[in-house]
């Protein structure tokens, strides 16, 4: 398996989950390191292989991105030291894109104009075979794309678009990404205990999991069923029933949005007592080393701070979420030692 020198574009949205969810990918599928991970703003560079980059785009939710990475210039005083490597990949023509406002425009017009000049490009932008220029934190990122995020796919999959919808639904783009943090690969077992709609158990199955859905509300799992048929999607089991009370037989990973809020119904059960049993549960479920990522609002944090530790879970990450005024959410990323 040959390995090269990769780069990965992260989604503006929320970079700190699209680095985490590629973090977790690499871990996934290769022998990574986070110290292999050379990270810029919205911009990662490592070294793997096509085949886990091709992975890695295929499952993702929040990276949009990835190519082959061709150099690293300084604008301001540029080497074009890569002109000639250039020549055999035969671009039509330049896509740039400058994050964050990191460099002025008349320095990125400048350089693009050399690059066409000797290229001989006089294309704008073409969807194929294109170099891909990126300028962050004041150096140019020059790459050949291989893949990006197919949003499209992903638009006809939104909780809108669903035969059966209700407002707590998770997007998908979340959905993938929760998923991901957890660490399950192909024909592994991945829990929801909260199922809702079903967009984890949906998601989690199109990337060929296997995947437990389970939900106390019986209209939810009516819809979910309908959702999860309409899609096609495969080796799926939806289980009618509490899941503070039910225990299962050493699941690969749990992925899971508890209900909380006036939207979900939590059929009276104070929230707390429901994450308490949650993670107990959680507990009894999970392989070991398995990993458990789900969401709780910030406001009770400190609580679920005590939980994970009370039943002997070890946090590897958290990720904040704002939502709105009212409502910033963490997800929590934990594993069973």
């Amino acid at each position: 398996m040959n390995r090269h020198q990769f780069y990965f574009i992260l989604s503006g949205n929320n970079e700190k989950l699209s680095l985490a969810e590629l973090k977790a990918l690499l871990e996934t599928y290769s022998d990574f390191k986070s110290t292999e991970l050379k990270c810029y703003s919205k911009i990662c560079l490592a070294n793997t292989s096509n085949e886990v980059l091709s992975t890695i785009i295929r499952r993702a939710g929040y990276i949009t991105e990835a190519g082959i990475l061709i150099d690293i210039d300084d604008p301001y005083s540029p080497s074009y030291e890569y002109i000639d490597e250039l020549k055999k990949y035969d671009f039509k023509s330049i896509r740039s894109t400058i994050v964050r406002s990191t460099i002025e425009l008349n320095t990125r017009d400048r350089y693009i104009d050399y690059l066409k000049e000797k290229l001989g490009l006089i294309h704008e932008y073409t969807k194929t075979n294109y170099l891909r220029i990126i300028f962050s934190e004041g150096l140019v990122f020059i790459g050949y794309p291989l893949a990006s995020l197919n949003k499209v796919d992903i638009l006809k999959r939104e909780p809108k678009y669903r035969p059966f919808f209700r407002s707590i639904a998770l997007p998908v783009r979340l959905s993938r990404a929760l998923i991901n943090l957890s660490r399950v690969k192909e024909n592994q077992v991945i829990l929801d205990p909260f199922m809702g709609t079903g967009s984890i158990v949906l998601e989690a199955a199109l990337m060929g999991i296997r995947a437990i859905g389970a939900e106390l509300d019986w209209e939810l799992v009516h819809g979910a069923l309908e959702n999860i048929r309409y899609y096609g999607a495969k080796n799926t089991m939806i289980i009618l029933g509490d899941s503070t009370t039910i225990s299962y037989n050493e699941v690969d990973g749990i992925a899971t949005d508890p209900p909380y809020g006036r939207a979900a119904s939590t059929k009276g059960r104070e929230t707390l007592e429901l994450y308490k049993l949650f993670l107990e549960r959680a507990m009894d479920s999970l392989k070991k080393g398995g990993y458990l990522v789900f969401m709780a609002p910030l406001d009770i944090e400190d609580h679920i701070y005590e939980f994970i530790c009370r039943y002997g879970f070890i946090i590897r990450d958290e990720i904040y979420m704002y939502v709105h005024g009212g409502l910033t959410r963490t997800i929590f990323v934990a594993y069973k030692p």
